[in-house]
């Protein structure tokens, strides 16, 4: 994570994040919004870790790697330490947090989260409702939620709803959906976010998406 990275919280639930456990990189200093903010996203790769090392071989100028959960790899495993990475349901003494909420210097505001606790396998209803009703407390201000990164369901999830852009980048090991293992890129423009998905084996693009940023 570069000086864009303004801040990092993690909290227990989302729903009572009035108290953030701790705060990181409290930099004020740094990045504009003059370029781009690349963000690569991934989730569920369930110990395996080829398609994590292919992700950082690549992208070795992103500004920012998020892991949505069930990584299976202890955080000081040397493929897990440049994400941003939350405990998924079947991650248990890797010493994540369920909840990751990530500040930029652009004013974006994302949360991370696995899923598995917002009955994500139906709708992403819940999470919406979440970020609306949960917003966080760090230091002296609030700060709402523009963006919901997570996982779980081992399936591509893209979208708009009720003014957040959602992420799931599916699984990078192991899909469910009938795609090829994939993984997330958000470029966070002035005026807009583009989101592709790849497929981790080649770097083909398999999606892309466009929403205009309210």
């Amino acid at each position: 994570m570069k000086e864009l990275l303004k801040r990092v919280t993690n909290v227990v639930d989302v729903k009572k994040a009035e108290v953030p456990l701790h705060v990181v990189d409290t930099k004020e200093e740094g990045l504009k919004f003059d370029k781009d903010l690349e963000i690569i996203i991934v989730s569920d790769n369930h110990r395996v870790k080829k398609g994590l090392e292919k992700v950082l071989k690549r992208y070795t100028s992103a500004d920012c790697f998020l892991h949505c959960g069930d990584s299976n790899l202890d955080r000081s495993t040397d493929v897990m330490r440049p994400f941003v990475t939350v405990r998924g349901n079947t991650d248990y003494q890797q010493g994540y947090a369920e909840d990751e909420f990530v500040e930029l210097e652009s004013g974006t505001r994302i949360w991370v989260t696995h899923g598995h606790r917002y009955s994500v396998n139906s709708s992403t209803d819940e999470l919406v409702k979440s970020a609306k009703n949960g917003s966080i407390e760090t230091m002296d201000e609030m700060l709402p939620i523009d963006i919901i990164a997570y996982g779980h369901t081992h399936k591509v999830d893209v979208k708009m709803q009720e003014g957040f852009l959602i992420i799931n980048p599916g699984s990078i090991s192991k899909p469910r959906d009938g795609t090829r293992r994939t993984y997330g890129r958000l470029l966070i423009k002035s005026n807009c976010y583009e989101i592709q998905i790849f497929d981790v084996s080649d770097h083909a693009i398999i999606k892309e998406f466009q929403f205009l940023r309210e």
